[in-house]
């Protein structure tokens, strides 16, 4: 889903989103060597207060830190690699410690405004420390 210039997405899940050992969530956009689209990514647990990570969409010469959009999309159904696992998914991984969360129920993907070549293209969110909210 391309979000267009600064748009953005909110995603809730049947799963609440719960701080693990190391990255909680996994956004996965689709770019391709010499073409960013970036994303700044924010949590909530309520859908009205929000806790944004940190995202510098124009340091291109250190990889666009904090952003979404910036790894290559790894996993695929017919190879195997679990969307879950953040060391070979691919996807930009997120850690709910990072902006002071210990659970979260709703994901914001935002267009970072900075991308010269296109928009943010959202593929998938993927809840890596879960649980869920019927439990």
């Amino acid at each position: 889903m391309t979000l267009g210039e600064g748009g953005s997405i909110t995603v809730t899940f049947d799963v609440l989103i719960q701080d693990g050992d190391g990255p909680d969530v996994i956004v996965f956009e689709n770019p391709f060597v010499g073409w960013l689209e970036t994303g700044v990514v924010s949590a909530s647990v309520d859908g009205e207060i929000w806790y944004t990570w940190e995202c510098d969409s124009l340091d291109a010469d250190n990889n666009f830190p904090g952003c979404a959009g910036v790894t290559p999309t790894m996993s695929h159904p017919d190879n195997c690699i679990d969307a879950r696992d953040p060391l070979l998914a691919g996807g930009d991984a997120f850690d709910l410690a990072d902006i002071g969360l210990t659970e979260a129920k709703f994901i914001r993907v935002t267009d970072s405004g900075a991308n010269t070549l296109g928009r943010f293209d959202l593929d998938a969110i993927v809840i890596i420390h879960g649980q869920s909210v019927n439990d």
